[in-house]
C-alpha cells in the first residue's frame, strides 16, 4: 500500500495524554507524515481551525462537548478541517448502541482497540481523505 493512498496529516484528539501519546505514535508508524495532538472536544476544534488537516482520528470526546457538535464543530471549520473530512474513532467502546451513537454522529470509521499500525494503516487507506483532493 502506498503512502499517496494514507491522508498525510490527522488530527489526534484525545482528551487523556496516555491516550493521545498511544494513538499519535501508532498513526506515526502506519504511515501518517504529520501527526497534529489535541486535547479534549474544544482543544481539538481550536486545533483543528489552524491548519489544513485530512483526517481526525479521536475517541469519545470529553465531557465538554457532546459527540454530535463535537463532530460539527470539527468538521464547519474555514482553515483546517472541513464538512468531508473523516472522522475515525478510536476506543475500547464495543457496544452496538456506542458505534450506533457514533455513526448517527457522523463518523466514518469505528476501529475498537487494540489496535496495530499495520490494521489502523489499513482502515485508514480505505478512508476517502481530503488529501486525495489537494
Amino acid at each position: 500500500m502506498s503512502l499517496a493512498t494514507l491522508p498525510r496529516t490527522a488530527l489526534a484528539a484525545f482528551s487523556v495524554d496516555s491516550a493521545r501519546d498511544f494513538a499519535c505514535d501508532v498513526l506515526r508508524a502506519a504511515g501518517i507524515v504529520s501527526v497534529v495532538p489535541a486535547g479534549g472536544g474544544r482543544d481539538a476544534v481550536r486545533t483543528a481551525q489552524d491548519q489544513p488537516i485530512d483526517i481526525i482520528v479521536t475517541d469519545w470526546p470529553s465531557d465538554d462537548m457532546d459527540v454530535s457538535d463535537f463532530i460539527d464543530e470539527l468538521r464547519t471549520s474555514t482553515n483546517g478541517a472541513r464538512r468531508d473530512t473523516p472522522v475515525m474513532f478510536l476506543t475500547s467502546r464495543d457496544g452496538r448502541a456506542d458505534l450506533d451513537a457514533a455513526r448517527q454522529a457522523g463518523v466514518d470509521a469505528y476501529v475498537v482497540s487494540p489496535v496495530s499500525p499495520a490494521m489502523l494503516k489499513h482502515r485508514l487507506s480505505r478512508l476517502p481523505t481530503n488529501a486525495r483532493g489537494r
